[in-house]
């Protein structure tokens, strides 16, 4: 090789200064054996100065990269330092990281799946719903194909869309069915220079709640077409809004002859402004629910038939809007029967007033005949038997004396008998003396038959004296005769004993025992008239007959009786 000459090497040295001052890279020039700075070019003197510490302290700053070339500098063995500042690429790196971070951050926290795919269809990224969604985790689809992983989606909707997005470059949004899953999957695709960006969920649980409200809405539907009653929706100024099948049935009218009209086109002429003016004020009042009417109201089918109706009429708010509701239930039928049965009940109760009547006429009759005729003949039979003993004498055969003695104790038996008759027959006292010492008569007849009971009544003397009408009487007699006669007879009891109170207007008799006892509600026993013509006889006066049991033990039979105003 030949020597470079000194004009080459000049011109060589002259280039190496002008590219050493005016690089815009910091560079100097140091000593190798002494690290003595030799030269400074312009952007290091600029940026650090000359000062040979903080030049080759340069070396540990972690924001400067130093590159270090040996060289012979005006015959010394030296290097050359070039700096490169690498704190706006750091800078740079951090922010891209930071920014990715956040991304996926983000992507992770949305409630959507997503996933990324470049233009080959690998996955790039997939969120965490993603995986839920696709059934893989993310490490088994990142890098792969979406084909191979999902292969149900090759040659359906989702790669056809996914193209179609590819090729336009537009945003897109479908819906799809994918059938590994069962699900309905709605999807928005974004496509990109370095692929598509597909965010999906599923729409089967969003439809749940609307799937769960339209089935409440058949379900009640069903149950309001269901019932016989007429349920009818209308707006505040009175529109029919709705009209159910029972509604139909009760009016002979359809929904669509009804819809949209006044709710008062249901009932008849006479009550439609006022019942306009009810319904006006009740919306008004917002609030609550009232019966319509005075629990009764008349309706008006399409044919003219009135009817009879109960109901209620109640407000509700539907999406904001005020809606009354009226219930209504046809009981034409219901009065229809029950006017029948009250028909059937005054018919009885007239019957058993005449009824009554003609007892106590044909019992008074019977008395007196009893009295007047039989009475009399038992008597002259006495009279002729104990004449024929006296007659006879001492003389008589003892044959004919057994006789007379034995016909003798016939005849005590029957004036015995005709007098206990006329007893039961007409209560002695009722008449002349009233209600509390026909009683107390009873009563005492009552304890010479019943010894070892202990038989008692208790009335207050201001009550003793008070008298009501004969019928009151003879009712309130008759039942205590039946309730002692069942105490006697059936309870076991060691005591019965009778209450007397009342007023000019009212009368209450309690006879009250304390055997065996009875449930409240429950009949008497077989005997006599019973507790049904107790009642029998009770309500043809208009009073009430009730048995109860008495504390601790035994039964009461209440007659009770007031005076109508």
């Amino acid at each position: 090789m030949e020597p470079i000459s000194k004009d080459a090497s000049r011109q060589t040295e002259g280039s190496f200064r002008l590219l050493f001052e005016r690089n815009p890279l910091p560079i100097w020039v140091y000593d190798i054996k002494t690290r003595k700075v030799l030269a400074v070019n312009g952007a290091a003197f600029a940026q650090f100065g000359s000062d040979s510490t903080a030049l080759m302290g340069l070396s540990q700053d972690p924001q400067t990269e130093i590159a270090i070339v040996d060289l012979a500098f005006e015959g010394v063995p030296a290097r050359m330092a070039v700096v490169k500042d690498v704190s706006s690429l750091r800078h740079a790196e951090q922010a891209v990281r930071t920014l990715t971070l956040q991304l996926s951050s983000t992507l992770e926290s949305i409630a959507e799946a997503f996933f990324s795919l470049d233009r080959d269809w690998r996955f790039t990224y997939v969120n965490a719903r993603a995986e839920e969604l696709l059934g893989y985790p993310r490490d088994q689809l990142l890098g792969y194909r979406m084909l191979e992983k999902l292969p149900d989606a090759l040659g359906g909707v989702f790669q056809a869309e996914f193209a179609r997005a590819l090729e336009s470059g537009a945003p897109l949004s479908f819906e799809a069915y994918y059938a590994p899953s069962a699900v309905v999957r709605k999807l928005h695709v974004v496509p990109s220079e370095q692929g598509l960006a597909v965010y999906f969920r599923d729409l089967t649980e969003s439809r749940v709640p609307e799937q769960r409200l339209q089935e409440e809405r058949e379900i009640l539907f069903a149950v309001v077409n269901s019932t016989t009653d007429a349920i009818i929706a209308t707006d505040v100024e009175g529109r029919i809004q709705m009209f159910n099948k029972g509604a139909e049935h009760i009016f002979h009218r359809t929904f669509s002859e009804v819809q949209g009209k006044m709710l008062e086109m249901l009932l008849p002429e006479r009550f439609q402004s006022l019942h306009s003016q009810h319904r006006l004020r009740f919306a008004e009042a917002r609030g609550g629910t009232r019966a319509m009417g005075l629990g009764l109201v008349k309706g008006l089918r399409a044919d003219g038939q009135e009817i009879d109706l109960e109901g209620t009429l109640s407000q509700v708010r539907v999406h904001g809007k005020q809606l009354l509701i009226a219930n209504l239930k046809n009981v034409s039928e219901r009065l229809r029967v029950s006017a029948e049965v009250e028909q059937s009940r005054a018919q009885l109760l007239e019957l058993t007033q005449r009824l009554m009547v003609q007892e106590k006429t044909l019992v008074k009759r019977l008395a007196q005949v009893l009295h007047d005729q039989l009475g009399q003949t038992v008597a002259a039979i006495r009279m002729a038997h104990e004449t024929i003993a006296t007659l006879l004498g001492s003389t008589a055969p003892a044959p004919v004396v057994r006789l007379q003695a034995q016909m003798g104790m016939l005849v005590n038996q029957a004036v015995r008998q005709v007098r206990q008759v006329l007893v039961d027959l007409r209560p002695p006292l009722l008449e002349e003396q009233g209600l509390a010492a026909a009683l107390d008569n009873e009563l005492r007849n009552r304890s010479l038959t019943h010894p070892q009971l202990d038989i008692s009544i208790h009335v207050t003397p201001e009550t003793a004296v008070l008298r009501w009408p004969p019928e009151v009487e003879y009712a309130a007699f008759m039942v205590a005769r039946e309730a002692l006669e069942n105490a006697l007879r059936h309870s076991g009891a060691s005591a019965v004993w009778i209450n007397l109170e009342g007023s000019g207007q009212s009368l209450r008799l309690d006879v009250t025992d304390n055997g065996a006892g009875i449930q409240d509600g429950a009949g008497l026993r077989d005997g006599h008239i019973g507790l049904f013509d107790m009642r029998e006889r009770a309500n043809a006066v208009a009073a009430s007959v009730s048995v109860g049991s008495h504390s601790p033990s035994g039964t009461r039979v209440r007659f009770s009786w007031r005076a109508a105003p």
